[in-house]
């Protein structure tokens, strides 16, 4: 299976314990042809939640000492995963401005004074409400952001919602989705399918809805790029194979991952 992995963390991020050297031999257990490691750094986090600062040094330090040992072109690359938000934009870009990466994921964790994670954002809200305050607070995140490269599970709001429907659909937002669709694609930025958000939690199983991916495609856009979000080996490629079925049945021919922050495209 020639793709990457965009979206995995290692134990420099906080909610994970995974050696690097383990990402890349699960990464070759599952058939990819190459992985990205991309560790957390949040800022100005809601009033008792810890957020923790990430090496960056320490992080690609051991990614290079790996990466000298691979000897057949495997691909491994150094990536991070920025949560943004409005008020963390000088934070952000100081992080940017100073350190090098090959890829940069713009996700969004927090939203409100709240993360989605505990529940609390979701009180007072009714599903539309929720999820459309969410797609909005995003956009406005990533066009004032700009410097990144995939935009991390756009349909993130969906994993702990407690509505009897966790399906992002294109039909119920498309106004703000097409902002955030044609942004990506006139930028020359990817969409990132988040093989983590479609799993069984709370006893309930989130789908991702294929028009997004088709009216992604008829706004101009050529490739997404698929990340398991990975927090430990055993879910590095999960369903790789089944939603890049899906991206070619939306119209979408290539798969997205960045070296040196430059898009390289792969069949998918």
């Amino acid at each position: 299976m020639d793709l990457i992995d965009n979206h995995s963390h290692s134990h420099f991020s906080f909610d994970s314990a995974m050696e690097v050297g383990q990402a890349v031999e699960a990464a070759r257990k599952a058939g990819l042809k190459g992985i990205c490691i991309t560790d957390h750094f949040d800022f100005d986090p809601p009033a008792g939640i810890k957020v923790y600062d990430l090496d960056i040094d320490a992080q690609q330090d051991e990614i290079e000492k790996v990466r000298d040992g691979i000897k057949d072109g495997f691909i491994l690359l150094e990536g991070i995963e920025i949560g943004v938000q409005e008020q963390s934009m000088e934070k952000i870009r100081s992080v940017l401005r100073e350190n090098s990466f090959d890829c940069v994921i713009a996700s969004q964790h927090f939203i409100d004074g709240h993360d989605p994670y505990y529940g609390e954002y979701y009180r007072g809200y009714g599903c539309r409400e929720a999820y459309g305050r969410y797609l909005e607070a995003f956009y406005n995140g990533i066009t004032e952001m700009e410097d990144f490269d995939i935009l991390g599970h756009y349909d993130y709001i969906v994993r702990y919602s407690p509505y009897g429907d966790t399906v992002l659909r294109y039909s119920e937002y498309s106004d703000i989705m097409d902002s955030i669709l044609r942004y990506l694609a006139e930028n020359g930025k990817t969409l990132e399918i988040n093989t983590k958000t479609y799993q069984l939690y709370r006893g309930k199983e989130p789908r991702m809805d294929v028009q997004v991916l088709r009216r992604f495609r008829e706004l101009g856009g050529e490739a997404v790029s698929l990340g398991s979000d990975a927090h430990g080996p055993e879910r590095i490629g999960d369903r790789f194979s089944l939603y890049a079925d899906m991206a070619r049945a939306a119209g979408i021919r290539y798969e997205a991952y960045f070296k040196g922050r430059r898009p390289c495209m792969l069949p998918l």
